[in-house]
């Protein structure tokens, strides 16, 4: 607490000029106190969505309406609005963002799942210090005209455009800032673009020590676990906290679990924040934006090249298997699919990718096999077994057409167990092939 105390009392000083969210602010200010760091960073993101929402009118003459906070901070990260909040500004507001969407989702599977979202003190930290930069930096901008009095008779001590209070303490491996900017939009990093020159320039944020790397690792880590993904070898893995931060706002994003109608959107949303990190990322960051580029429909080659720059990384290779049907290069797809299936014993995606494609190939003994495999991997993921039934039920059809009887009848006895043992984990389509024979 000792870290946090500072950072609320200068809060606490500045509350009184922040009008609507001064509720927010004392409600953040008792939760930290209280040790409920995940609603501080809750509270923290509701102020600073107040606050652009106010620049939205008096500076861009705009009804903000029901703008979120990614669109909001968007609309100032654009060249016709460069200028209004300062650069170092933006990296402060987008800090704020990422903790505060980050804490708002669970990340977790079951009920009794454990790997749901811990937000610790150091995350209330982090967060806090960016939040106290923002206020002063608005309350010296604005606060002449908007804000009223102090609530009490003593003035309140004028301060200087950083926050007064201690910075968080970075590891000996963090870099110096050296004059070039990082922006956050939409939870996640985005590089602003260089005055004048239409480059790309990037910083790592003070805020985010080299201490809380090893608690990210961990969260993203379990997004692997949730997407059912082996993560990146340790030596291909992201170092750098700010990037991790990134990984973790774009896993909900980018998840097998996004309903299938909204999965281009998100990917493209997703896309420009992780292409912008650009020559920061490791293999594991450029496996994020291959997928997004992927999902968004414009397959990255680059991108996927780089993330297989790691020798040993099964996602990636799964993900280049996709890649390569979407290009329509099936041979590339299925050496990368077999690589990945070799790597990961457990892995069952490229499996039962490489099931699917022998189906429609068709090469039906080679779709048995590889759906066979996944389902071992795999036994409780109904879709597995229902494309299984559909491989027997496609052998049983060339083994009669080639006059084996017998193992017709053997084949269509296969086809529905698997449709029934698909029925019983719960696939829709399932129960009109589990009948009696």
């Amino acid at each position: 607490m000792t870290e946090l105390e500072p950072l609320l009392q200068r809060i606490e000083q500045l509350t009184p000029h922040f009008g609507r969210a001064q509720e927010d602010l004392v409600a953040l200010a008792t939760r930290g106190r209280n040790r409920d760091y995940k609603g501080v960073l809750q509270n923290a993101r509701l102020v600073l969505e107040m606050l652009l929402r106010s620049l939205v009118s008096t500076e861009l003459k705009q009804t903000p309406g029901k703008a979120m906070l990614d669109e909001l901070i968007t609309k100032f990260r654009q060249q016709a609005h460069a200028g209004i909040i300062p650069t170092h500004i933006l990296a402060h507001m987008g800090t704020v963002q990422a903790w505060g969407n980050l804490s708002s989702h669970d990340h977790a599977g079951g009920l009794h799942d454990g790997t749901g979202v811990k937000v610790d003190l150091q995350e209330a930290v982090t967060s806090l210090n960016s939040l106290v930069a923002v206020l002063t930096w608005y309350h010296e901008s604005y606060g002449q005209r908007s804000a009223p009095a102090p609530a009490t008779d003593a003035p309140v001590k004028a301060t200087p455009s950083a926050p007064t209070v201690s910075p968080v303490r970075r590891g000996p491996s963090a870099r110096p800032a050296d004059g070039r900017r990082l922006a956050l939009a939409g939870g996640v990093a985005l590089v602003a673009v260089a005055s004048g020159l239409g480059v790309l320039a990037y910083r790592p944020m003070a805020e985010l020590s080299s201490s809380s790397a090893p608690s990210l690792r961990e969260k993203v880590d379990a997004l692997y676990a949730a997407n059912a993904e082996p993560p990146p070898p340790a030596d291909c893995q992201e170092k750098d906290p700010q990037g991790l931060v990134m990984l973790l706002e774009m896993g909900s994003k980018l998840s097998d679990r996004v309903p299938e109608k909204d999965r281009v959107r998100e990917a493209t949303a997703a896309l420009p924040a992780l292409r912008a990190r650009g020559p920061h990322w490791s293999p594991e960051g450029w496996f994020h934006v291959a997928r997004a580029s992927l999902l968004a429909g414009h397959p990255d080659s680059e991108a996927m090249n780089k993330a297989l720059l790691c020798a040993n990384f099964a996602a990636a290779e799964n993900l280049a298997g996709r890649v390569g049907v979407a290009q329509q290069n099936l041979k590339e797809a299925v050496d990368r699919l077999t690589r990945a299936a070799e790597l990961d014993a457990r892995f069952w995606k490229p499996r039962y990718n490489l099931g699917l494609i022998y189906l429609q190939v068709p090469r039906v003994e080679k779709a048995v096999l590889w759906l066979q495999r996944a389902a071992e991997s795999a036994p409780e993921i109904a879709e597995i077994h229902f494309r299984l039934g559909e491989a027997y039920q496609a052998r049983a059809r060339e083994t009669e057409a080639a006059g084996r009887g017998q193992d017709v009848v053997a084949d269509q006895e296969l086809a529905r167990a698997a449709f029934c043992r698909a029925k019983a984990l719960g696939h829709p389509e399932a129960a009109a092939f589990c009948t009696t024979p």
